[in-house]
C-alpha cells in the first residue's frame, strides 16, 4: 500500500465507524465542512426518516 492510500484509509476510517453507528451522513458533513451545505438543508433535500433519532423520549 502506498502512502497515499494509508493517509486516506486512515482519514476515511472515523466516517466509516460514523456510518456504521447510523450517524446521518448530512451532520457528518456539518462536521467535515462547516460553511455549508448545511445538514438541515440536506435533510430537507434528503427527507425524514422514520425514526427521527435526534429526539429524545
Amino acid at each position: 500500500m502506498t502512502n497515499e492510500n494509508t493517509q486516506a484509509n486512515a482519514t476515511a476510517e472515523p466516517v466509516m465507524e460514523m456510518l456504521s453507528e447510523h450517524i446521518p451522513l448530512s451532520l457528518i458533513m456539518d462536521m467535515a465542512s462547516p460553511d455549508g451545505p448545511h445538514s438541515a438543508e440536506l435533510l430537507a433535500s434528503e427527507g425524514l426518516p422514520d425514526d427521527e433519532w435526534w429526539k429524545q423520549d
